[in-house]
């Protein structure tokens, strides 16, 4: 597999509208109707040359699927996550697999950093009760009493109620993400214009979203928190970390599951991670900013998704 250059990085980076990362309880939040040629015009480069790194992000496997997700807000849940720790060989594939068997799990995350290497696993709960059933069963798969949280993890909420039109609509683009709108307005059996409008409010109103699917590439990226200076400016530091760092893709004050109330010491980003010594440079290079007082490396080494339980609800609300 060819190397990835900053190109492929820019290209990647602003398949979000905004060019900034969330992750809302799953892989990274991508925008299904971000084209070629709106990529082209914040890059300044041709919409041809968009759409050959495009073509071979997806040759590559980095784009080979996507998921749709829908809000946990819809169905009167919040999202949580735990961490479990992973101390043997081959005992994150096994914790990866069994965590299908509890209820209510939606998404998986395996990841190192300075400290362990640990499964950050997210699932949904509709009250105290809910989620202390779960993080008991998250307990005994690890055999030990490690796990840490679970803690409530921010997802904003959808706009509205969904109108059964709605559902329908949802439970097309969840079962074929990658179809064409003409192909999903005959599948729902409306008109393309319909369904054109209640896609574009599905949207903007946080009700569903797309991420990359399970078959996808991890992209070689490691997420920096870095921590700051008790007087710094922790907005002015990040802008100017983002403006001055080519590989650098700032992930959203609201993408990373704190809540809006929440004013962290810290801001974090994701960094084309194709070489370890390219992160430890940058990661110096950010300690010696004035304001700066730690960088915390995080890599993500594989995820995986849970769909029975968003599958199960959406069911019901269609039959």
């Amino acid at each position: 597999m060819s190397a990835i250059d900053e190109t492929d990085f820019a290209v990647y980076r602003y398949l979000a509208p905004d060019g900034a990362a969330r992750f809302w309880g799953s892989r990274r939040v991508i925008d299904p109707r971000a084209g070629a040629r709106e990529i082209a015009e914040r890059l300044g480069i041709s919409e041809t040359g968009v759409r050959t790194r495009l073509r071979s992000l997806r040759e590559r496997g980095y784009l080979a699927d996507a998921e749709v997700w829908p809000n946990p807000s819809l169905f009167g849940v919040e999202l949580q996550v735990a961490e479990l720790p992973v101390d043997e060989v081959g005992e994150s594939r096994r914790l990866l697999d069994d965590l299908g068997l509890v209820d209510g799990v939606t998404f998986a995350r395996d990841v190192l950093d300075e400290r362990d290497r640990t499964l950050q696993v997210y699932f949904v709960a509709g009250g105290p009760a809910e989620v202390e059933r779960r993080a008991r069963l998250l307990r005994r798969l690890v055999g030990r009493n490690e796990v840490r949280g679970p803690r409530p993890y921010f997802v904003p909420p959808a706009a509205r109620p969904l109108t059964p039109l709605d559902w329908r609509i949802v439970r097309a683009l969840r079962a074929a993400p990658e179809d064409g709108l003409q192909r999903i307005a005959r599948s729902v059996g409306i008109s393309l214009k319909t369904l054109g409008r209640r896609f574009h409010a599905l949207l903007e109103g946080r009700a569903v979203w797309w991420s990359h699917g399970a078959r996808a590439v991890e992209f070689p990226l490691a997420l920096l928190t870095v921590g700051t200076d008790p007087a710094a400016d922790v907005d002015a530091l990040a802008t100017r970390v983002s403006s001055e760092t080519r590989t650098w893709m700032p992930v959203a004050s609201d993408g990373r599951g704190l809540p809006p109330t929440a004013r962290p010491p810290e801001f974090a980003g994701l960094l084309l991670a194709d070489s370890p010594v390219a992160v430890e440079a940058a990661a110096g290079r950010l300690l010696d900013r004035a304001g700066v007082a730690t960088v915390r490396r995080t890599f993500a080494l594989g995820s995986a998704i849970y769909r029975a339980w968003f599958d199960e609800q959406i069911a019901r609300r269609t039959s």
